[in-house]
């Protein structure tokens, strides 16, 4: 690793001023340094510019929150390449490394002392009368829901071919374990380490007596249409970046894709020890 690509989200580093001390401390180490057109016309360091960051670097590192995190980690998927990120939002789940530890990290990448972790990603499309119309991945999650003016959304949900039930409410969402610390979260759905390998179903805010979510094999197929006598208005989003509007009679699947997102840590702390950090804000 030699060439590391560095992105930062301009709203959450107001001046860039810890996008700088990430780059001068990796130029300290040797590191090439690359930075996309907006940050390098900012900034006084001799970091390249390029317009194909992905492309050119060996590692990528994003500053920003999770939000920012999960655009940058989309796009560095398709080019299998490893990303770290450094929390400068609230929550930090996937960006594990906090602004006053970005020295000791970058010391860590120097040393080659971090590991990578393969992380599942769901394939999501939908068919249209016999036709794939679109396609995404998601990292965290896939939600149908109904939009802002619609009244409950009737979903009609199969796994592999076999039905399961019909779901009145806000939606449906399907998550990686990744994923589970975030919207299904707030659905009641369950906490699952991250580096396992399955999906949840989870409904949102269902009109029916129960409300629990389903764990699948990541083997599974999930697939989502509207009930012939529901609400028609809805929408497919995928790790809450891109949208697509739903028709009468369309499907969504959502499946697990044949590769994974590759996240970097340098960070000796386990999975249970962020949880309690973030959630219970300790």
């Amino acid at each position: 690793m030699k060439t590391i690509g560095v992105i930062a989200n301009r709203d959450k580093d107001i001046g860039y001023n810890h996008t700088k001390v990430v780059i001068e401390n990796l130029l300290d180490k040797g590191f090439e340094v690359l930075v996309p057109p907006g940050i390098g016309e900012s900034i006084d360091l001799p970091a390249r510019t390029t317009d194909s960051i992905y492309n050119d670097s060996d590692f990528v590192i994003c500053i920003g929150g999770d939000g920012t995190f999960l655009n940058v980690a989309r796009k560095a998927y398709y080019f299998r390449k490893p990303i770290l990120g450094i929390n400068k939002g609230t929550v930090g789940f996937l960006a594990e490394v906090e602004v006053k530890d970005i020295g000791e990290a970058i010391n860590r990448l120097a040393r080659g002392d971090y590991i990578i972790q393969p992380r599942m990603v769901l394939d999501v499309e939908v068919w249209r009368k016999g036709e794939k119309v679109y396609s995404d991945i998601a990292i965290n999650d896939a939600v149908v829901s109904r939009t802002a003016l619609s009244r409950i959304l009737r979903l009609k949900v199969m796994m592999d071919n076999k039905y399961v039930d019909s779901f009145p409410g806000d939606g449906v969402i399907v998550s990686t374990p990744t994923g589970s610390t975030g919207y299904t979260l707030s659905t009641g759905g369950p906490i699952i380490q991250p580096d396992m390998r399955l999906m949840v179903f989870s409904p949102i805010c269902p009109h029916i007596l129960y409300s629990r979510s389903f764990i699948v094999p990541e083997s599974t197929t999930v697939q989502i249409s509207i009930d012939k006598e529901g609400e028609l208005d809805a929408m497919l989003t995928s790790d809450g970046q891109n949208g697509f509007k739903l028709q009468k009679e369309d499907e969504v699947r959502v499946m697990s894709s044949g590769r994974d997102i590759l996240f970097a840590s340098v960070c000796d702390v386990n999975f249970y020890d962020v949880l309690r950090a973030k959630i219970r804000g300790n």
